[in-house]
């Protein structure tokens, strides 16, 4: 399948996605979050003894006003939010701090290591469906959890949350069809730049160990022989990968309360890898760069969501950030004393 078809088909399932959750209210993100921006909190001295008032502004009805998941200008919304998911991560390199360059290096060298024994992985790996049967009707079916599959189970969560009124599931749902949509984009700008051959098309074609590196944007070029396939330049990395961890980090950090919920999501996830290995459809190092990718990217969007939605919640209860305060007031013809701790 060309990455192009790749791309749309992910698409055309969000789409799907986008409008069934459109029909049904819930799909906005939690009421009290959407207005925490918009609380006035104003504390007065009234005839009702010893009650503090708070005045919450009801959201703007004008669609592009509110911080409704479906406006364009709220950053809240979806589409603001994807955007600034995508400069976040562009811009995260350059905000590395020690412990994140420590990790980075550590990514490098397994990268590199992966790449010294590829060829070897790969002997091993392509003849699992040949020696055991289960392999060769489990790997198939598993593979498809990293794209249709996939998908489709994002979209069956996130329209059985909406039917039965769980905010967090479609909450979750959302956040997966973003670090999918991230996480894929990255994927598909590195193949177009490296462009790897895959393993089955290094046996045709090449004859390389590990596959020919074309280099960017090879595909496109007319000088090339016209036989050759797209498996010959979108190896790495592998897109199925970061579809598979994408979602799972996700969820797994979503729920990361119910301890089976991270355990299934990474198992299954790993799963998904090692069949792109079984079906002799990428090499081990395309595997581990594109989990990490579907890794990084979930769990951005997540800690995003949470600094934008949770943050301002805790800002309002925790003492460290309220200062102490004791004030006399006066509302027309009453007075009183105004306490804040």
């Amino acid at each position: 399948m060309s990455s192009m078809k790749r791309i749309s088909n992910l698409f055309i399932n969000f789409i799907i996605l986008f409008v069934v959750f459109f029909s049904d209210s819930i799909v906005a993100y939690p009421h009290n979050l959407q207005t925490i921006d918009s609380i006035n909190a104003k504390f007065e001295f009234s005839s009702k003894a010893n009650q503090d008032d708070i005045n919450i502004q009801k959201p703007s009805t004008n669609f592009y006003k509110t911080d409704s998941i479906f406006s364009f200008q709220s950053k809240k919304g979806y589409v603001p939010s994807l955007l600034d998911n995508f400069e976040k991560q562009l811009t995260a390199p350059f905000k590395f701090k020690t412990k994140q360059w420590l990790i980075t290096g550590a990514a490098i060298g397994i990268t590199a290591t992966l790449l010294h024994f590829d060829n070897d992985i790969d002997k091993w790996a392509r003849v699992q469906k040949q020696e055991h049967g289960w392999v060769n009707k489990s790997s198939p079916v598993i593979t498809q959890f990293g794209s249709a599959y996939g998908i489709s189970s994002v979209a069956a969560v996130g329209l059985l949350s909406a039917v039965f009124k769980k905010q967090k599931g479609v909450e979750t749902s959302l956040l997966a069809t973003q670090a999918l949509i991230t996480s894929g984009a990255w994927v598909q700008l590195i193949k177009h730049f490296t462009g790897r051959e895959d393993p089955s098309a290094s046996y045709i074609y090449s004859k390389i160990a590990g596959g020919k590196w074309w280099g960017p944007f090879a595909q496109y070029d007319q000088d090339l022989p016209v036989y050759k396939s797209v498996s010959s330049f979108d190896a790495f990395p592998s897109g199925h990968a970061a579809a598979a961890f994408s979602i799972a980090t996700v969820f797994a950090t979503q729920y990361n309360n119910i301890k089976v919920i991270p355990i299934l999501s990474y198992s299954l996830a790993t799963l998904v890898g090692i069949s792109r290995l079984t079906e002799h459809a990428h090499w081990a190092s395309d595997v581990f760069v594109g989990g990490l990718i579907g890794y990084v990217c979930g769990k951005q969007v997540v800690a995003q969501y949470k600094k934008m939605y949770q943050n301002p919640v805790n800002s309002l209860s925790s003492k460290s950030k309220i200062k102490t305060e004791f004030t006399f007031i006066q509302n027309g013809n009453q007075i009183g004393f105004f306490l804040k701790w």
